[in-house]
């Protein structure tokens, strides 16, 4: 009976420091599990195209790779964001300092190909991006001019967090080809909305969602010409001007242009403006 006695305490005893340790490790876990997760997992992000995002880091900067349509539509996006900034805030010419003095933030900044391009013109740009891949390879790359790594800082965090701590900052908060990749969009754009300035500006540019669009933006730019990677676009997540002035003017915002945007494929490589928004458009 006696050692009966002292086998069940020390199995007691053994079993009760077991679940303590148990216990104490599956909280450790949940706790960083959820950490993980909110920093992961923000509302807006779809995860699948952040997986694809992320993955393709080393290849951002490769002007004739997957995202050579990215940087071939610089020629027009940069010359439309900067010169409705010029108008609305009287900076004069577009000159090297024509944006100088205002704080533009570029949302899904990505590797900071328009970031930098932003820069270029005096502005200082926060580019902000969930891809901790991306920022590297965005800082990384900037190093390379010492005038643009003075005017610009990466992020790495989501429009939520971001918007949280920088509301009204900024002179212009620029989307260019980000909402079509996002669950939530209404809400990711009142975000976005947020971080400007009383009387800034937002820059939009994105996919219609049209017949045509489906055919230009996703069977030919990933199944025929591959220019992008395969399942970067969802149809179902393009969204129309229509439904982005309604966004935008349900929050006390104003659509001042609209124009259309048309990529041409191999073996031209370059956007041009078009008089329809079906398939591509910007919006001011």
């Amino acid at each position: 009976m006696q050692i009966k006695k002292i086998n069940n305490k020390i199995v007691y005893e053994s079993a009760v420091k077991l679940c303590v340790r148990l216990f104490y490790l599956s909280s450790l876990n949940f706790s960083n599990g959820v950490q993980g997760e909110n920093q992961k997992l923000s509302p807006t992000i779809d995860e699948e195209n952040f997986e694809i995002f992320r993955n393709s880091a080393k290849i951002w900067w490769n002007v004739n790779g997957k995202y050579r349509a990215l940087h071939a539509m610089n020629r027009l996006r940069v010359p439309f964001i900067r010169d409705g900034l010029i108008r609305k805030y009287g900076h004069g010419n577009s000159s090297a300092d024509a944006l100088k003095g205002l704080k533009l933030l570029d949302v899904g900044c990505g590797g900071g190909i328009l970031t930098e391009a932003l820069a270029s013109f005096s502005a200082d740009v926060t580019g902000i991006d969930p891809s901790e891949e991306l920022i590297a390879i965005a800082r990384e790359h900037v190093k390379e001019n010492c005038l643009l790594s003075q005017r610009i800082t990466y992020k790495i965090e989501t429009i939520e967090e971001h918007s949280a701590r920088n509301q009204g900052k900024y002179d212009a908060v620029i989307l260019s080809e980000v909402i079509e990749h996002v669950n939530e969009q209404e809400a990711f754009l009142k975000l976005c909305i947020d971080a400007v300035k009383p009387g800034g500006s937002i820059f939009l540019s994105t996919f219609n969602r049209t017949p045509l669009s489906y055919f230009w933006g996703i069977f030919l730019a990933e199944d025929v010409y591959k220019v992008i990677l395969k399942n970067t676009h969802e149809w179902s997540k393009f969204i129309s001007p229509q439904e982005t002035q309604r966004i935008f003017e349900t929050n006390d915002c104003k659509v001042e242009q609209l124009k259309g945007l048309l990529y041409l494929y191999s073996p031209w490589n370059r956007w041009v403006w078009t008089n329809s928004t079906a398939v591509t458009y910007i919006q001011h």
